[in-house]
């Protein structure tokens, strides 16, 4: 409710004639290397099935759903946000504002396990991670992501690829694939990193104990070059590769989290400021409703 949510691009939704049910009406375009799912309902329904032979990437485009998963406590499921399911997960969904004048859309990209292993493979073989002890992959404990700018447009492009009548959306639509699959490998290894409770012994791990030791101070990038004994360029790259971001935007990062943390104990735009580390109360003002959707004061409220 606090984040900024980046929405996908509406499509083209089914003509009156076209539509073969008001519930999940689905079309499917089928390319070599994964299949798109479109769905529409236009009327309020409860506990619809839905299940896929694939790994699958879901996206909720228009309006609301009620998820229902296995073992997971159910949730609503609003645009500007992206699910990742493994294969013949099971889910059952109510649609509680679906009407004929506000049909809700989703989508579901399907990709074989095959692709997966390839994409896997690849990156483990030529990009390997900076720790030793971790891998390319999946991690579906980190199932439910807040659409990036970066996953909009890979995701809206891949859209755009596949409705399209391109010669060359076979290749295209392959490059585009890859690209989005390490876009959320790289956003849900942020997510491990910000988690409290995650315990494994990752390369970025003292670099976000040296930023929350000295959050209320002016971070440089030479100070982290230092203590893992890197060039600027070499962490950079190492950044960029492994989590998609720069070094510098990690620390903005770490520092918002920090001040989210005391304004939901003080109340106090001015300590959730200075104790980040900000030296301006404007300026934190400003960053802090560009990133998050709401001034830090609303939040505190909200919180």
């Amino acid at each position: 409710m606090m984040n900024n949510k980046k929405c996908l691009n509406l499509l083209p939704f089914s003509t009156e004639s076209a539509l073969d049910s008001l519930v999940e009406n689905r079309r499917a375009y089928t390319l070599s290397n994964f299949e798109l799912n479109i769905f529409e309902t236009y009327q309020p329904a409860d506990m619809v099935p839905l299940q896929f032979s694939d790994f699958s990437i879901i996206n909720m485009i228009k309006g609301k759903k009620v998820m229902h998963l296995k073992d997971k406590v159910s949730f609503d499921y609003y645009p500007g946000e992206t699910l990742l399911l493994p294969e013949r997960s099971l889910m059952r969904i109510d649609f509680p504002e679906a009407r004929l004048d506000e049909p809700t859309q989703c989508t579901a990209i399907t990709i074989s396990d095959d692709k997966i292993k390839e994409v896997l493979n690849y990156l483990n073989e030529f990009y390997p991670k900076k720790d030793i002890h971790t891998q390319w992959s999946f991690q579906l404990d980190k199932f439910h992501l807040t659409n990036s700018d970066e996953l909009v447009q890979l995701t809206n492009r891949l859209f755009q690829v596949t409705l399209s009548g391109d010669q060359q959306k076979e290749i295209i639509s392959d490059l585009v694939l890859k690209e989005l699959m390490i876009r959320i490998m790289q956003t849900q290894d942020l997510l491990v990193l910000q988690d409290p409770t995650e315990t494994d012994t990752l390369f970025f791990k003292d670099i976000k104990q040296y930023i929350k030791e000295n959050i209320e101070e002016r971070i440089y990038i030479e100070n982290l070059c230092d203590l893992v004994g890197m060039s600027k360029s070499a962490l950079y790259r190492t950044f960029k590769a492994e989590l998609g971001i720069s070094p510098l935007e990690f620390v903005l990062q770490e520092k918002l989290i920090h001040a989210k943390k005391i304004l939901k104990e003080t109340r106090s735009v001015k300590d959730a400021c200075f104790s980040s580390g900000f030296s301006d109360v404007n300026y934190f003002i400003r960053l802090f409703k560009q990133r998050e959707g709401t001034t830090p004061g609303v939040f505190a409220k909200l919180s």
